[in-house]
């Protein structure tokens, strides 16, 4: 088979973009890749498809937390980042990489700034120290 009609869009695509699925009479999903991109960015939009995503991505990071225990913990700290106070309507799970053990709740950013400061605080102190030696900002 050389091309088929995505049942999503109903555009003719060459097979190659469509996902196999050997249950399927013709071994190929009924919808293109590209459709399927944007079935699962709305099933990650629904609170069965955010568990099912963070799930997995957790499991794969090898952090020990549940969706449960994750959503407890974001309405503790009612959806603030637990450094820099600013509300999220998620936040990632911070852990320490040798150990495993949660940290905390935190946005995009400060969890960065952490892993980038190589989670030393004598590398945050230096940083602390250069920023108000630099005039940095008090927010």
């Amino acid at each position: 088979m050389a091309s088929k009609v995505c049942s999503k869009c109903s555009i003719e695509k060459p097979a190659s973009e469509f996902a196999k699925r050997y249950d399927r009479p013709i071994g190929l999903r009924p919808w293109c890749k590209e459709c399927q991109r944007k079935i699962d960015a709305e099933h990650r939009l629904t609170d069965r498809g955010k568990k099912k995503y963070r799930t997995q991505l957790w499991r794969k990071s090898n952090i020990a937390i549940s969706y449960e225990e994750y959503k407890q913990k974001y309405n503790e700290v009612e959806g603030k980042c637990e450094i820099c106070q600013e509300s999220f309507s998620s936040l990632c799970v911070d852990h320490n990489h040798e150990t495993g053990e949660l940290r905390g709740l935190l946005c995009t950013s400060c969890n960065l700034a952490i892993e980038h400061l190589k989670e030393s605080p004598n590398i945050m102190n230096n940083a602390i120290q250069y920023i108000k030696k630099h005039g940095g900002r008090n927010v």
